[in-house]
């Protein structure tokens, strides 16, 4: 089984992903400073390299991290060493404490292929999260993946390498494919790795279900324009209370 976020695509993903956190940052946390204006604590699943932790951190929140890479969690230590950090899986961890804001960003539960896995990421974090407190997370609509997926097309960094992503979605199983062919440069030769990323598409019925039969209320925005989601949003936010 192809590794997922190993070393050779965790540095490059380091590198060249943090534009994601720049875009969404903005949305985030005007939320929080609107809905929960006295968090103080933040739990960021699926971390990746920490870049979200940075601002976070950066803004003062007690921060941990949770991801189930190692190879991402040693970038993430690097860019936000004011965070605590924590290797498990986001459908089952058990940490010591609760938090004001748990995020889950940048489509990391679309990797969840199934309604149980998903329930369970669901149930965790509403297990983590302080009373008063928010789950925002975001993830790839269908149509996301019609419009955006079915494709390949090439990254090119002229000191760092290039990646030949390409991508694929089955309307009928509702599963999308991402292969990933990896160039690194190290001198005159480069070195290579491969990837497939696996994700799936749920109905935003499914999803409001789950999260009702999980004990929260909440709302919904398109992912890229941040307002009212439409039929055709590529991507939608979820703004989560408990019940």
């Amino acid at each position: 089984m192809m590794p997922l976020y190993g070393k050779n695509f965790a540095e490059f993903y380091n590198q060249h992903w943090s534009d994601w956190t720049g875009m969404v940052w903005p949305f985030v946390s005007r939320t929080v400073n609107k809905d929960c204006p006295k968090a103080g604590s933040w739990l960021d699943l699926c971390c990746g390299t920490g870049q979200l932790l940075k601002k976070v951190t950066e803004r003062g929140f007690s921060a941990t991290g949770l991801d189930l890479s190692t190879h991402q969690l040693r970038h993430a230590r690097r860019n936000a060493p004011k965070s605590k950090f924590v290797r498990a899986d986001v459908r089952r961890y058990s940490l010591p404490e609760r938090y004001d804001v748990i995020t889950c960003l940048f489509d990391s539960l679309n990797y969840l292929l199934t309604p149980v896995g998903l329930k369970a990421a669901f149930t965790s974090a509403r297990r983590h999260l302080n009373p008063d407190g928010l789950f925002i997370f975001d993830m790839n609509t269908e149509a996301g993946y019609l419009k955006q997926w079915n494709r390949a097309s090439v990254r090119v960094r002229e000191k760092t390498g290039l990646l030949v992503i390409d991508t694929s979605y089955d309307r009928r199983t509702r599963v999308a494919q991402c292969l990933i062919n990896g160039f690194i440069k190290q001198g005159k030769d480069y070195r290579g790795f491969e990837e497939r990323h696996i994700q799936r598409a749920y109905p935003a019925s499914t999803l409001d279900r789950l999260l009702r039969e999980t004990g929260f209320t909440f709302r919904k925005y398109d992912g890229y324009r941040f307002a009212r989601p439409r039929k055709d949003s590529g991507r939608l936010f979820y703004v989560c209370r408990m019940k």
